[in-house]
């Protein structure tokens, strides 16, 4: 047994359970769900403007590790990296004045156990959502919740699924959670996100 306790948290979280998209057989599968949701938010007026066409699949744009297999396919959510977090790119933009974009990278199971076959799995996605300064009362300007390919040099280090709060540099262990999951914490107005009301805030 690994005696390292990250290494062994990352088995735990990075298990067939978690990455298996169970049900899930074709990537459009998991786009036509997340604009039903997104078409959801839309209507309520959690998201501002019709921004459901920002969703789609591709296999040109991945940025593969050395060992990734050739039959990733992406599903993007604005763009798949914004680095400079630039608003000029495509994002959602929430009502609360908060915008993310996301993108997750698939390919068919090809494990061992055959109730699986036939099902997608997760080998990588990051979820980011900023917090601008003039709506949000917080340090912490934006959030990113990453899971890095199984080639990623992240896995060896037991960070293979970690969120960055605000710092590039600094990373925490993670859940692996379904990308509906995700797209639900992004989604999810500013008084139930993490953020309490100003006059509950506690400061160092």
């Amino acid at each position: 047994m690994d005696r390292n306790p990250l290494h062994r948290l990352q088995a735990r979280v990075t298990s067939e359970e978690a990455l298996v998209l169970a049900g899930l057989k074709r990537p459009h599968d998991l786009v036509r769900q997340i604009h039903s949701r997104l078409n959801a938010a839309t209507l309520s007026g959690a998201i501002v403007g019709d921004c459901v066409h920002l969703v789609w699949e591709t296999r040109a744009t991945i940025e593969r590790p050395n060992a990734a297999r050739e039959d990733v396919i992406a599903v993007i959510g604005g763009v798949e990296i914004n680095r400079d977090r630039s608003r000029d790119k495509p994002h959602f933009p929430r009502a609360d004045g908060a915008w993310f974009d996301f993108h997750i990278h698939l390919n068919p199971y090809r494990g061992d156990r055959p109730e699986l076959r036939g099902s997608l799995e997760l080998l990588g996605y990051g979820y980011e959502i900023r917090f601008p300064e003039e709506s949000f009362d917080t340090d912490i300007r934006w959030l990113r919740f990453d899971l890095n390919h199984p080639a990623h040099a992240n896995e060896d280090r037991a960070m293979r699924c970690h969120l960055h709060p605000g710092d590039e540099d600094l990373q925490v262990p993670a859940a692996v959670m379904h990308p509906l999951e995700a797209l639900e914490l992004l989604l999810t107005p500013k008084k139930f996100l993490w953020l309490p009301e100003p006059a509950k805030r506690r400061r160092a």
